[in-house]
Order: structure tokens, then C-alpha cells, then sequence
């Protein structure tokens, strides 16, 4: 210990002494390693970091695939209740869908993310109310039964203030009353860590179902999947055994419900490597070891630079280091001298590093995402992550002192004594070192300078890329009248006049309105069954993302449409539904006839769309026939597109309006 403090004195000497080299070293390795670290954060943030839950590493994430299906989908209830009844390898298994909902009190409404869940969701889970209580086990059992409500504590903070007498108030969700009875822990976001839940609902209620399947059909109806699935395993059970026994539950509900569950295969995943859903080619840990790997190329390349100044340090100290040696200090002495000045370095570089990295980390976390959906990031470092960088700052200093210290191992003492010093930069084996650590550096310079240059392009590109409509001069306005308690008639009416006096304004050139807007965070999905192509026992309806929009869509947003044989009025309620459909390149059938497209597309893109003639028969359950876009079927939340003339003034921007009332 004695030596050590010696050698650290000395070390802290020698850096005083060179201010210019320490400023310079500490700064590179700072750079490596605050790179190393920010992204070592982000891959905590997103994978490593466990859930707020009692033993995390029980809870598994349950997935499903069908023959002919591609990736996974979701569960029914019917499937979920016979998972949960029939396999003994979990002590339990929760259900949850996320719903968007408008949540009304006093009289202002406002958007609100919940989770709808089943009874065992908070018990399987093991957390404890911040206030109140949960959401029971026997609660959720019955459709439209149990109309309560568990707030979020980052919602119960920002919406009440964290009023403690919340519990008991009565709120509106879509027009439906339900009471608050608890406010979940902080730090429990949900079962998505970058999504801050609102709030939850009991999966039985009928608040938060707009514009999905009713609650009686989702507890009744196998091919109305949409539910996700996690469960506890059973201590002492492992995943390979768990997967087992679901496999056997899976091939009895392909037996005993060979019209929707034909050809099901289910799959476990632990919850860290299904974040944010289940993914078999596993893109998410793909590109976080991508991402890893070109920090630790920055790092090592400052490695490198440092070893060789050191190097060019060490040769100019031949002569002192002979001396130390000629008067009794061992070879190892001086190694470990050379590897304490490494470490000191190491270590302010990594303190240096720390701080930047916790700084972008910081940034990274509150950079503006341009929506009031509760998507929060956390990157702060913590424990794994002082703990990652404590491993850099030992590795950093063995990569940058072990070069220097073994070459001076290998110096010819009664040589250097003899020459004083002279022609000791002059060895072949030293220039030979010296110049693989110099190529070194290059060959790992060069190869950033490519990813970056390539990372630069592909943005720029990005920037200029054509997305298929004009988003110039383009206001775009959000409403969501269900917030206030609007329901379907009083809802036409108001976007009727709110089209017509929007309409009437200056500059106002087209106004058209839709469900959602192109790159918006909310979209439409819905199952898609050809008339000529019927399902097959078991097949799952191939998906797509639609949206419900008026006449003057395309004209408003001028997306180019190649070939439109007839006008496209909008139907009546109840009416039959006509569609465009984007142009995918397949061979979709004759144009005019019933269930296929009239195609088009854009000549420098390929974008464009398709025109479906009229729905003929009512499909299966919980599925339409076609991807339906004419407005005016469901009144949801709509985004009100407006064209403004540019000569009038109008300053371009885009807003999200919450009406109070009809006449905001």
C-alpha cells in the first residue's frame, strides 16, 4: 500500500508537471468514455433497467403466431381465460389493452393513455397503491360492470395537484362516469417504460372501448384479439419449461377451436428482451449492440492516441527509468508506476466522461416530442450505469498504460546507460509499435468518419424525401369532442360547422377532415378479407392501417392520385363504403369490380392510392370486409386539415385544440 501511495504521488507529479499533455489526454478519453456512457444510458433506459415490480425477473412477456400469420398477434379474452386455466408453470397471468380515451372533470376534458385490465393485473405484479387501492381480483369479471378508475401518480400529480382527497371523486372517461379509488406508485409507468400511463380501467367497463370491438364481444369472440399478455413464472420454474407447457395448451386450442386458433404456436420472451413487444429477429438488442460497438470504436481510438503520446513520454524517461532500475527497482515496480499514471488519467477522464454522458443523457430525455401523449424517456444514469463506467475507466486504463510500461520491460538499461539517452528513439521494434498504434488510430478514425458521413447523408436525404402529400401551408387542427361528452349527432353537427366556418375565412383555400393525419402518432388498423378470397379455418384476416376521411382529403393535403374514373361522394350513415387504398404493387383485381382497387401511384415515389367499389357482405366478427375511409361512420377523435392561401398572411403552424364547447 505503501509503494502504491508512492507511485500515485509520483504519477500526480508528473501531470502537474505537463499541463498541456494532461488537459489533452483527459479530454480524449473523456470524449470516449461520456460516448460510451450516453449510449450505455440509452440502453439501459430502453432494455436493462428492471420493472418496478417485485422480482422482475419472473415476469415474462406471452406471445402468439398462426400458420400463414407473419410476427406475432395478440390474444383474445376467451384464449387468454383457457391460458390462464389450463398451464401450472405461472403463478398467475394479467391481461391489459392500451386505449386512448378522453377523460372529462369539471367540466374540461383533455387526452389520457390508459390500460384496461384484467382483476389480477396489480396483485400478479406485487406494487402497492401510492393511495387508496387497486383495481381487485374479483373486480372486472362482468362486461359494464365495475366502473372504477386507478390514476397515475404522474397524472394524479399533474391533473389534481396530488390531492389526496381525489379518492372517491367521480370523473368522466368518453362519457361513461367512473370513480377514482386509488393512485398507482411512483415510478410504475405501466408495462411500457417510455409510456406513462394515465390511468386504468377495468377491462370489463365500457369507458375507454370507443372505437373498438363492444366489451360483451370482446368476452366472447376468439377472433377479437387484442389483448397482450404477461405472466409470473413460479419460482424455481425456468422459461424453457414454462414455453413447454404452453405449447401443449396451444395445440389443445388449435383442436378444440380449429376456426380461429388453427396452427397457434405460443412463445415466451423475459420481459427486457420484449421491450417495447415481442420481436423474433430481435431489432431492438441488434441495433443497441450496433450503436455499442461504435462508442467503443471512439473509445478505443482515443486509447490509442493517448498510448502513443505516452509511448513518445516513455522513450524521453529511458534514461530516468534505467536509472530506477540500475539502483534496485524490479521491472515490476516500474510497470506498476507506469500503470498508476494510466489510471489517474483513466479516472479524470472517466469522471469527465461521467458528467457529459449524464448531461446528454439529461438532454436526450427531455428533447420535445411534439405530442401530448405521455411518452417519457428516463436515461438518467444509475447503478449499472456508474458501474459500466467504473469498467471503462479500468479497461481505458490497461488499454493506454499496458503499451508504454511493457515497452519500457523491454529496454536495453546498459544501452541507455551507455548512450546517455542519444539515438533512443532509433529501435525497430519501437517504430514498428509506434506506427501500429499510429495506423490504428487511422483505420478506427476513418471508419467513424465513413458511419458518420453515412448517418449525414442518410439525413439529408431524409430531410428532402418525398412523402407523398405537400405539407406546406398545411394547418392542422385535433379535436376529440368525445373529452366534453359529445356522442354521434351532436358530433356531426359540430364538425359540419366547424368545417363551414373554417371554410369561410380568408385565405382558407380547401378544409377537409380525417381520422389521422399522415406521420401522426394515432392510426386505424383493421383486418381486410377479399370477397373472392375467403378465410380459411383458423387464418387471421391480414391487417391494415386505414383512415376515415371527407371528399376534399386528397385535394387539401394535394396527394397525386393517377387515375379517378368516377367522384367519390361521401355516403350516408349506414350506407355502402367505398375506400382508397395505397398502391402496395400487387396484382389487386380488375378496377370497379366489388372488393378490388383501382390503382394508382405517384411516377416518383410509387406512392399514391387505390379505389375500392362498394362492401358486399358483413365479414366475420370484429372485422370489416375492406379498409373503410369515408368520414362520417364513428364519431372519434379527427384532425381538420386546412390549406391557407401563402398571399393572405396566414402564419403556417400546427395545433391540437381541445374544445371546451361548441362554439370554441
Amino acid at each position: 500500500m505503501r509503494g502504491f501511495l508512492q507511485d500515485l504521488r509520483h504519477a500526480l507529479r508528473l501531470l502537474v508537471k505537463s499541463p498541456g499533455f494532461t488537459l489533452v489526454a483527459v479530454l480524449t478519453l473523456a470524449l470516449g468514455t461520456g460516448a460510451n456512457t450516453t449510449v450505455f444510458s440509452l440502453i439501459n433506459g430502453i432494455l436493462l433497467r428492471p420493472m418496478p415490480v417485485a422480482h422482475p425477473e419472473q415476469i415474462v412477456v406471452l406471445a402468439a403466431r398462426q400458420e400463414g400469420s407473419p410476427g406475432f398477434q395478440s390474444f383474445s379474452y376467451p384464449d387468454y381465460q383457457d391460458i390462464r386455466s389450463q398451464t401450472d408453470a405461472f403463478s398467475d397471468i394479467l391481461a391489459y389493452r392500451v386505449s386512448l380515451v378522453g377523460l372529462s372533470v369539471d367540466g374540461k376534458g383533455e387526452h389520457c393513455v390508459v390500460s384496461r385490465v384484467t382483476g389480477n393485473y396489480f396483485r400478479t405484479l406485487g406494487i402497492q397503491p401510492a393511495l387508496g387501492r387497486f383495481i381487485l381480483p374479483s373486480e372486472g369479471q362482468t362486461p359494464g360492470a365495475d366502473p372504477i378508475f386507478v390514476l397515475g401518480y404522474a397524472y394524479w400529480q399533474k391533473r389534481f395537484g396530488g390531492d389526496k382527497s381525489v379518492i372517491g371523486k367521480q370523473v368522466d372517461i368518453d362519457g361513461h362516469p367512473v370513480t377514482i379509488v386509488g393512485v398507482a406508485p411512483k415510478g410504475f409507468a405501466g408495462m411500457y417504460s417510455f409510456l406513462n400511463m394515465d390511468g386504468y380501467l377495468p377491462l370489463s367497463a365500457a369507458a375507454g372501448s370507443r372505437g373498438s370491438t363492444p366489451v360483451e364481444e370482446t368476452w366472447t369472440h376468439r377472433e377479437e384479439r387484442s389483448l397482450e399478455l404477461r405472466g409470473r413464472l413460479k419460482p424455481g420454474v425456468k422459461l424453457t419449461q414454462a414455453e413447454a407447457s404452453l405449447q401443449v395448451v396451444a395445440l389443445r386450442l388449435a383442436e378444440q377451436h380449429r376456426e380461429t386458433d388453427k396452427g397457434m404456436r405460443l412463445n415466451l420472451f423475459p420481459e427486457r428482451l420484449a421491450r417495447p413487444a415481442p420481436d423474433p429477429e430481435e431489432t431492438v438488442p441488434k441495433i443497441s449492440l450496433a450503436f455499442t460497438a461504435l462508442a467503443m470504436l471512439v473509445l478505443l481510438v482515443a486509447c490509442f492516441n493517448i498510448a502513443n503520446i505516452l509511448l513518445v513520454r516513455a522513450t524521453a524517461r529511458q534514461r530516468e527509468m534505467a536509472i530506477r532500475s540500475a539502483i534496485g527497482a524490479g521491472w515490476g515496480r516500474l510497470l506498476r508506476q507506469g500503470i498508476t499514471e494510466s489510471l489517474l488519467l483513466a479516472l479524470a477522464g472517466g469522471m469527465g466522461g461521467l458528467l457529459f454522458g449524464s448531461w446528454a443523457s439529461r438532454f436526450l430525455s427531455t428533447l420535445p416530442l411534439g405530442t401530448d401523449l405521455p411518452i417519457e424517456f428516463n436515461f438518467q444514469p444509475d447503478v449499472r450505469v456508474y458501474l459500466f463506467t467504473a469498467i471503462l475507466v479500468v479497461v481505458t486504463a490497461v488499454l493506454v498504460g499496458v503499451i508504454p510500461a511493457f515497452h519500457l520491460t523491454k529496454t536495453d538499461l546498459n544501452h541507455v546507460l551507455r548512450e546517455g539517452g542519444r539515438g533512443s528513439s532509433e529501435g525497430r521494434q519501437r517504430h514498428f509499435l509506434r506506427s501500429s498504434l499510429v495506423m490504428a488510430q487511422l483505420a478506427g478514425s476513418l471508419l467513424l468518419l465513413v458511419v458518420a458521413g453515412l448517418f449525414v447523408r442518410s439525413l439529408a436525404k431524409a430531410e428532402k424525401l418525398y412523402l407523398g402529400f405537400d405539407p406546406n401551408h398545411i394547418l392542422n387542427v385535433a379535436l376529440d369532442i368525445q373529452e366534453i361528452g359529445y356522442q354521434e349527432p351532436r358530433g356531426r353537427e359540430f364538425f359540419r360547422a366547424a368545417e363551414e366556418r373554417i371554410r369561410a375565412l380568408p385565405g382558407v383555400e380547401s378544409v377537409a377532415q380525417a381520422f389521422s393525419v399522415p406521420m401522426g402518432l394515432i392510426s386505424s388498423q383493421d383486418g381486410i378479407i377479399p370477397d373472392d378470397q375467403p378465410l380459411e379455418p383458423g387464418q387471421v384476416p391480414p391487417a391494415v392501417f386505414d383512415n376515415y376521411v371527407t371528399p376534399g382529403y386528397f385535394e387539401t393535403l394535394r396527394i397525386p392520385i393517377k387515375r379517378r374514373p368516377n367522384a367519390l361522394p361521401i355516403p350516408a350513415p349506414g350506407a355502402g363504403l367505398r375506400a382508397f387504398a395505397q398502391h402496395s404493387g400487387a396484382d389487386l383485381g380488375a378496377a370497379g369490380e366489388p372488393g378490388t382497387p383501382d390503382c394508382c401511384d405517384d411516377p416518383r415515389t410509387g406512392a399514391g392510392s387505390c379505389r375500392y367499389r362498394e362492401n358486399h357482405g358483413a365479414g366475420s366478427p370484429g372485422h370489416k370486409r375492406v379498409p373503410v375511409l369515408p368520414f362520417g361512420c364513428a364519431v372519434e377523435r379527427r384532425d381538420g386539415a386546412a390549406r391557407v392561401d401563402p398571399g393572405r398572411g396566414w402564419r403556417v403552424q400546427r395545433c391540437v385544440l381541445c374544445s371546451g364547447t361548441a362554439d370554441t
